[in-house]
């Protein structure tokens, strides 16, 4: 048999519980099922008692479907660094409780719909460095309590109108050193709490009044290493908390002195 199982008796001390997770001190009658690191996929959870999982730098390709069947207190996952290209719809269902998600350094090529569906709580989901081209419509819909959003260093080409919808609660969103050359008006229309944006190392030719468009709280801007040659003199008019704009590196030629009328903290 390919996958390697050792059922594992949980002491109430914390101590005894499995090296990849932290566990909540239970009965020592109960069970924790341990899968052995580095196989293709995971397929059972580590145990329904952890509240952290550490599987960075292995081998997984795939998650299956009840991989975390009744992992409620389960509030850390770390799947860094290994080998998914793929996501299964409804893979992260279980996990009601989780409150971050770090997916970086995976081979991760697209969102599909209802992955992260019954993640209500997540906090931070991250996913950088994969192989993400496109952001499709309702990708996060789900993460109704997300906070920060990492998607740099990937190669993401376009994102869809309607790719941020449900993250009314996100503060931080990061798409540094992707592939962009224009964003659709309103695209960030939806992240009415977001505080800092972060668009560096792309290839934007413009920011438009419509592209900053319902970013009301938005304090710290960041579009450096594009190139922009122009910005229209209201481009900040829906911004009005913002104090910090990150512009080097462009191929800008002038700066209309009234562009900065909106700004509070103009820094």
């Amino acid at each position: 048999i390919w996958l390697a199982v050792l059922w594992l008796w949980v002491a109430e001390a914390l101590e005894n519980c499995p090296s990849a997770c932290k566990c909540s001190q239970k009965s020592s009658t109960e069970k924790t099922e341990i899968l052995k690191i580095g196989e293709e996929r995971l397929l059972t959870f580590f145990g329904k008692t952890c509240s952290y999982v550490n599987l960075e730098r292995n081998s997984v390709k795939s998650i299956q479907p009840q991989a975390f069947a009744g992992a409620q207190r389960l509030m850390h996952l770390n799947l860094q660094g290994n080998r998914m290209s793929k996501l299964s719809e409804k893979g992260f269902k279980d996990l009601l409780n989780l409150r971050f998600l770090m997916l970086g350094q995976n081979q991760i090529a697209s969102l599909k719909p209802n992955i992260f569906i019954g993640m209500r709580n997540l906090s931070e989901l991250d996913l950088p460095l994969n192989a993400l081209t496109a952001l499709p419509p309702n990708a996060f819909k789900p993460l109704i309590a997300l906070k920060v959003l990492d998607l740099a260093l990937n190669h993401i080409q376009s994102i869809s109108l309607k790719a941020f919808v449900g993250l009314e609660e996100l503060l931080f969103l990061n798409l540094d050193n992707n592939k962009l050359k224009n964003i659709q008006a309103g695209t960030f229309a939806p992240l009415i709490d977001l505080e800092m944006l972060v668009l560096d190392n792309s290839f934007l030719s413009t920011l438009t009044v419509a592209t900053l468009e319902g970013l009301s709280n938005l304090q710290e801007l960041y579009v450096r290493k594009n190139a922009i040659e122009s910005l229209p003199a209201d481009v900040f008019r829906h911004t009005p908390k913002l104090s910090h704009v990150g512009l080097s590196g462009n191929r800008l030629h002038a700066i209309d002195g009234n562009m900065l009328a909106n700004m509070q903290g103009k820094k």
